[in-house]
């Protein structure tokens, strides 16, 4: 281990240890998303005798790069990804050696199946992700303990999984299904989750804003909130209306889904009581299949993924090496708790994460993600009430 500033941070390249003091780091960024399949590294360091971008070959072995971190020196929160190297560049004369790359799972953006699976739904996810992606550790929701045929048309399973999190819909119409590879505390996780199940999740940790911690709240040291509820609301609505060809009768279908069943954090979703409920067609259906009848879960998925990025926080915070995407944070201003009112401020609440940044340099800070559908205020609004709550 090198210990670095207030972190400790160990890069491995192949099976050699690679001393990164501080000084040296240009660029090191580690992201796991819910949007993306897998986690992601970013890496800039000052290279001045050339060994990296000139002597060092770029052969099987030195495209693995493994990085273990943690905040303070300590090892019982050390967090480790093992990524592949994927692109790399040098700077002359300059002297700075930049690489990204992915986490290491092999073939699961280049080789192609074609095979059927059998059974129920989550078996049949926990088994692609033991034998393909090599993952023994899997969250996928009860929600998909149906029996369904899956056909893999000779697709990759990075497209598999997409398809399936488009279209699939929970034995109780659950929707809003995330799929994604996390890593905590050193072990990756494969995860396929509707939103309904993902909001009901413990909650992950507390963070306030202000300019230090309060009890085991941590505070956020920098924030920006994002509002796209004017641009998504119009898009959205209130339904979501759509049509399909009804193969077995011969007939086109026109139906709706209505965003009223949308499971949510906050009091208020982003739209008002009197908004227009009609906006956009949804056209990306086709004609019915065994595997979608009515392309509810398909239209369902699209329609509340989108809607529960009405709101976007950018918080940044010290260094939590072992937060991941789809967990829930509680997030308290501090001047509202000083005042006694906790939902003075409209962004108070709890949120979920969607996508984690950790940035090493001088210091370790971790950037969080984090979105919802609405606000919670104790002021007297025209917004719509969220009846699909799933915690207080």
């Amino acid at each position: 281990m090198e210990l670095a500033g207030n972190y400790t941070l160990n890069v491995s390249v192949g099976d050699a240890n690679m001393v990164v003091p501080p000084q040296a780091i240009q660029e090191l960024t580690i992201t796991q998303d819910a949007d993306r399949l897998l986690p992601t590294f970013k890496l800039g360091v000052l290279d001045g005798t050339g060994l990296l971008a000139d002597i060092m070959p770029y052969d099987k072995s030195t495209s693995r790069i493994a990085f273990e971190f943690s905040r303070g020196n300590t090892g019982s929160e050390l967090n480790i990804l093992h990524f592949a190297a994927k692109r790399r560049n040098a700077l002359s004369p300059e002297g700075v050696f930049n690489v990204e790359g992915v986490l290491d799972i092999p073939n699961l953006l280049t080789q192609r199946q074609s095979r059927v699976f059998s059974g129920q739904v989550k078996a049949s996810l926990e088994l692609l992700a033991k034998n393909d992606l090599q993952i023994t550790s899997t969250e996928v929701g009860a929600s998909l303990s149906y029996t369904k045929t899956l056909l893999q048309p000779n697709w990759t399973d990075a497209k598999f999984i997409r398809y399936l999190r488009d279209n699939l819909e929970g034995k109780s119409r659950e929707s809003g299904y995330e799929s994604f590879v996390r890593v905590t505390y050193g072990e990756p996780t494969f995860v396929f989750k509707s939103l309904d199940e993902l909001l009901t999740a413990p909650i992950r940790c507390k963070l306030i804003v202000g300019h230090k911690e309060y009890q085991d709240f941590v505070p956020i040291g920098h924030y920006r909130v994002y509002d796209d509820s004017g641009l998504l609301g119009d898009l959205s609505s209130s339904n979501e209306h759509f049509g399909y060809f009804d193969y077995d009768r011969g007939v086109w279908v026109e139906d709706s889904v209505a965003l009223s069943d949308l499971p949510a954090l906050p009091e208020l979703l982003l739209i008002d009581k009197d908004k227009k409920t009609d906006a956009r067609l949804y056209t990306h259906t086709g004609r019915s299949n065994d595997f979608t009848a009515n392309f509810k879960g398909r239209v369902r998925n699209d329609f509340y993924l989108r809607a529960s990025n009405f709101v976007h926080m950018w918080a940044s915070t010290w260094g939590m090496e072992n937060i991941a995407p789809g967990d829930v944070v509680k997030v308290l201003f501090a001047e509202a708790l000083e005042k006694g009112q906790m939902f003075l401020f409209q962004h108070s609440g709890l949120w979920m994460v969607k996508r984690v940044v950790h940035i090493f340099g001088s210091t370790y800070m971790t950037n969080l993600l984090l979105t919802r559908c609405g606000i919670d205020t104790d002021i007297s609004t025209s917004l719509t009430a969220v009846k699909n709550r799933k915690r207080r």
